[in-house]
């Protein structure tokens, strides 16, 4: 029987729902635990499923215990949801949790879409193939890796995502790999805000001799002394605890390259591609700092200016949808604007001016910074093109300004069709005292890049 044709009486979430909390609770992978407050929202939406459709599915199940779970717990609660529903009838082929639903890769017939069987063998795989038009070697390679979060195995589960983005023919399968692909970017963003908040804010620490009394935390001190037991002539330096210095907020613009040869492919990946992966969780991660975001090729299209209040999931929504797009399909979606040059070249410095103008205005109680996306592609190998020298002017004009220039480079750029091209930019780039942080692997970019903010 496939799964998807099972029916469940809404009678069965009373086992479900209870039993489904308890082993979220009890998993050492659960990092906040489900409160009463989701069982409750089960219910109601389960029980909304049920009027409107008389039964409620295996999917149904799935999807309202991972919709109601936290988005950094939701990969825990699809596996702990899929193991309850198949324990509960040992008749039904116990299929592997960590095996993508097969429905959200759009079957080419009318059959229902269910699992990955469990069979083995090459009969099976070419079966899958022929239903379903993947590659099954796709599974494989990440059968047994590790999950979400642990790992190198987590960059290639994004970058496998991706192409399972692009080869959905159907529009709702790709919202919805889509949707997955979101998540997991902001589950890395949410990561390295965390890694952010600690470094920010280190423990008190004892007060040493010769330091600024004020920054002593009188409540904690005190709290301190009460529970060490001290007389008032006991009391020592020490005992007193120092509140860290606040480090400075931050100011930061984002400028994405969207010019033709980011959509270049090679292994089937391009620079946006690389990019969004490292820009997003990047973006996320850092949310709570005023940001601007801008998009060039020949032109510049600004998202959104430092000043400006904007919803974060909307422009990442946006980023998103250049995963799956062409040059066309971009084109049509942004350049349609007034006074515009000739579409998709790589002219980014009206973007950079942008940027240090509007760093410029934030003021200097702020730690700036500038993070420029791109393949690099900025000249023609050989030639002595002076305009292409405002760029490096406008970079080092920012780091005059104190303003920190990171330069976040796709890996096509080391490529041997790019490297004529880029060799030259990335050495002048680099000779303006700018940082240069490849994009390989968002967990390693990320890495890096919260060295380099350490650093300030």
């Amino acid at each position: 029987m496939e799964l998807d044709s099972l029916r469940y009486p809404f009678s069965y979430v009373t086992y479900f729902i209870p039993e489904f909390v308890a082993r979220m609770r009890r998993s050492g992978e659960c990092g906040e635990k489900p409160s009463p407050r989701q069982s409750l929202s089960m219910y109601k939406l389960l029980l909304s499923t049920y009027m409107r459709k008389g039964h409620l599915s295996f999917q149904d199940l799935v999807e309202i215990s991972v919709v109601t779970s936290r988005i950094e717990n939701q990969r825990l609660a699809e596996r702990i949801a899929c193991e309850i529903l198949l324990d509960s009838d040992e008749e039904e082929p116990a299929a592997s949790c960590d095996q993508i639903p097969m429905d959200l890769l759009s079957p080419k017939s009318d059959e229902p879409a269910s699992f990955i069987p469990e069979e083995r063998g090459e009969d099976a795989e070419v079966e899958l193939e022929r239903r379903y038009d993947v590659n099954v070697d796709i599974f494989k390679e990440f059968k047994n890796k590790p999950d979400l979060g642990v790992g190198p195995g987590e960059d290639e589960l994004l970058k496998a995502h991706i192409r399972l983005m692009r080869r959905r023919r159907d529009e709702s399968s790709r919202r919805v790999l889509s949707e997955i692909l979101k998540r997991m970017l902001l589950k890395l963003g949410r990561e390295f805000e965390s890694k952010e908040e600690s470094l920010r804010n280190p423990p008190l620490r004892p007060f040493e001799w010769g330091e600024d009394p004020d920054l002593i935390d009188e409540e904690r001190s005190l709290e301190n002394i009460l529970d060490e037991g001290r007389k008032v002539e006991e009391i020592r330096y020490e005992d007193f605890l120092m509140r860290k210095k606040r480090k400075k907020r931050r100011a930061v613009v984002y400028i994405q390259d969207i010019s033709n040869t980011m959509f270049y492919e090679l292994d089937g990946l391009n620079s946006i591609h690389y990019s969004i992966l490292s820009l997003v969780p990047l973006m996320w991660g850092l949310r709570r700092e005023r940001y601007g975001l801008v998009l060039f090729e020949s032109n510049s299209h600004v998202l959104k200016e430092v000043s400006e209040y904007r919803d974060e999931e909307e422009l990442i929504d946006i980023l998103l949808s250049l995963v799956t797009s062409t040059t066309s399909e971009v084109e049509d979606r942004f350049g349609r604007t007034r006074n515009s040059q000739f579409w998709g070249g790589t002219v980014p410095n009206s973007s950079l001016r942008w940027g240090l103008e509007q760093l410029k205005e934030v003021g200097d109680r702020c730690e700036k910074f500038c993070f420029f996306f791109s393949d690099f592609a900025l000249e023609e190998p050989g030639e002595a093109q002076p305009e292409k020298s405002e760029n490096y002017e406008i970079v080092e004009e920012m780091i005059e300004e104190g303003i920190h220039v990171i330069a976040c480079v796709s890996p096509l750029a080391y490529s041997d069709l790019f490297t004529p091209y880029t060799a030259p930019v990335l050495s002048r780039m680099e000779k303006t005292g700018c940082e240069i942080v490849r994009m390989e692997r968002p967990s390693t970019f990320l890495d890096e890049v919260q060295g380099l903010l350490e650093k300030t």
